[in-house]
């Protein structure tokens, strides 16, 4: 691929920039089966929660819209015999809190070390950058600070995450909005958009289907390697 004719390259972010630490899954496994009381199998809850995840991502993916992390929250306790009547939206947040604690103690890692390399030497080549991303359980606010930690949201020009749009990957709409932000810093036409990322219907067809290029990550790939032959 020739990306010389890409003035703004998007990106997603979840098995695209960045991996979740297993650590991470563990603790919060941990935490809540002793916030809420629940009694059963780490690794089962564990596979309830991937499960769920795979879920709701799903969902996202077919209506284009976007579930309430609350509610996904309540959901998944429910199916886990917890009495969600019992809980307030106060514990909820402050079970929440918890989880951001531990997420930043054992944060997802970059699929690639030399990321915040490639995006600085893509930056300088004259190419302005973005994340588009769709979320679930782990909202946006949590994702900002992580990519600020990991050093690589100065060269990003702008964030959008699905809690935030109210629409997720493939919606024309996310889409549309990413066009937009675009054409705020710059004069631009759909060939000149790039997008990258693993799943091919939320990042290879909802870009297609657009108008603009998709890039799909395959696996063993990581940003860096399919830039490596551009100098």
């Amino acid at each position: 691929m020739e990306f010389e004719k890409f003035s703004h390259i998007s990106f997603d972010l979840w098995l695209t920039l960045i991996q979740s630490n297993p650590a991470y899954k563990q603790k919060r496994n941990r935490l809540m089966i002793d916030y809420f009381g629940i009694d059963k199998d780490p690794v089962l809850v564990d596979d309830a929660y991937n499960k769920f995840d795979n879920l709701f991502n799903g969902i996202n993916e077919i209506t284009g819209g976007n579930l309430d992390p609350y509610e996904l929250w309540l959901i998944f306790l429910h199916q886990l015999d917890i009495d969600i009547k019992k809980i307030s939206i106060q514990h909820l947040q402050a079970f929440i809190d918890e989880t951001e604690k531990l997420f930043f103690d054992y944060h997802p890692t970059l699929l690639d070390d030399a990321t915040p390399q490639l995006f600085e030497r893509l930056v300088n080549k004259g190419h302005t950058l973005s994340l588009l991303c769709n979320t679930a359980f782990t909202k946006s606010p949590f994702l900002k600070k992580l990519l600020a930690h990991l050093g690589i949201d100065k060269y990003l020009s702008f964030q959008l995450y699905s809690d935030e749009m109210g629409y997720s990957k493939p919606n024309m709409k996310v889409y549309e909005q990413l066009f937009n932000e675009v054409s705020k810093l710059k004069t631009v036409t759909k060939e000149n958009l790039l997008h990258i990322g693993d799943n091919p219907i939320a990042d290879l067809g909802g870009a297609t289907n657009f108008g603009i290029t998709g890039r799909l990550l395959l696996p063993g790939e990581t940003v860096v390697s399919i830039f490596k032959a551009y100098h």
